[in-house]
């Protein structure tokens, strides 16, 4: 164990003056928003999500391959929701500047989908954020390119949102592959652990197959709907993460600091190809580092607590060697400066939300 903590040590220390100065300006931007945090306004109020229309988002990006898999499952649902519900429900994909001819395949092969056609990839914020900045309906289901929907997982996703508070309601996430061990459920959870944050799914207990919907820390952004209102009130997805990934629990956190919940409705079902477009595309060295990169830039956006943001900063060098320990220095390293590339956005960010945060970190984060 020492030997294996002197290899990493070069890294510790190498890290040492970013860690400096990454204190360094955070602590100036909180002493700096210190009248901000005084004269709290608290959020927008918004009246009861009109439910009788509402929009199924799809994000692509040459993914013609998933699409042919998953939207007929998609617009048997939506067939299913009208019969039963009434009302509209729009599919529009988004599509990200594909080469593949997914477009054209949409066009041709089902000629009742929308498609938002862009002139390149934007990645997961950005693009969504087009696609809703073009929505005209309070509630919009965001869904991956890569989920195969339950015939009737549309209406037990929208019924939360009966209440105003309702921020995002997510569905249970399967596999195929019953037999495969669940990485993701749903239920999600968070710990602010020795000055980090740790995300994982739990699992779903059988007594909450079929009950009300559970408050959950975030809602995952391949298969939740969210009240496009009060997302895009806070400027919608962040593209501090771009290309993708933590930009759901960043988009629910905002939501929870503001007051408004986030749900899991576990008798809305889906079933995720995981990362069907990601890992293949990108690689899986490129979407852990980035991870890794985005977990950093999560703390530092959105931690706004004085004495845990004192805790993360103080543990960093720790925290470093940890991971250089289990993932290797030169990825600790290059997480870490990819990082720091983009302080200067994440401080900015940090600042917006002050006045209309009601809730403090430490009630939304079990933490040691």
């Amino acid at each position: 164990m020492i030997s294996a903590k002197l290899r990493v040590l070069p890294a510790v220390l190498l890290l040492l003056p970013l860690d400096a100065l990454v204190a360094c300006v955070i602590l100036a931007a909180d002493l700096a928003t210190i009248p901000l945090r005084m004269r709290r306004r608290g959020p927008r109020v918004f009246p009861p999500a009109d439910l009788s229309s509402v929009t199924i988002q799809i994000l692509n990006w040459d993914g013609k391959h998933l699409l042919e898999e998953c939207i007929p499952s998609v617009l048997e649902a939506v067939a299913r929701y009208i019969a039963l519900a009434g009302g509209s429900c729009r599919v529009v994909v988004v599509d990200n500047g594909s080469t593949d001819g997914s477009v054209e395949f949409l066009q041709r092969r089902f000629p009742d989908v929308s498609v938002l056609k862009l002139d390149r990839n934007y990645g997961f914020s950005k693009g969504n954020n087009r696609g809703l900045l073009s929505a005209d309906t309070d509630v919009v289901v965001l869904l991956n390119n890569d989920m195969r929907v339950h015939p009737d997982f549309l209406q037990p996703l929208l019924e939360p949102f009966s209440d105003p508070n309702v921020f995002a309601a997510a569905s249970q996430i399967r596999f195929a592959d019953s037999s495969r061990r669940r990485e993701e459920t749903g239920k999600t959870r968070a710990r602010f652990d020795r000055g980090f944050l740790y995300l994982w799914h739990d699992e779903i207990a059988a007594s909450e197959e079929n009950g009300p919907p559970l408050p959950v820390f975030w809602a995952g952004g391949g298969s939740c709907a969210v009240d496009r209102r009060k997302l895009m009130s806070f400027g919608g997805l962040d593209a501090l993460y771009h290309p993708f990934y933590v930009e759901d629990a960043d988009m629910s956190y905002q939501a929870w600091k503001r007051g408004w919940k986030c749900l899991l409705a576990a008798r809305s079902s889906v079933v995720h190809r995981h990362r069907g477009t990601s890992r293949p595309r990108f690689g899986d060295g490129f979407v852990d580092n980035t991870i890794r990169r985005n977990q950093f830039l999560f703390i530092w956006k959105n931690v706004s607590d004085f004495s845990m943001i004192l805790r993360h900063l103080a543990a960093l060098p720790r925290i470093h060697g940890s991971a250089a320990m289990q993932y290797g220095m030169r990825f600790e390293l290059r997480a870490y400066i990819r990082a720091v590339a983009r302080l200067p956005y994440a401080v900015v960010r940090r600042a917006a939300g002050l006045r209309e945060y009601v809730v403090g970190d430490s009630e939304m984060l079990k933490a040691d």
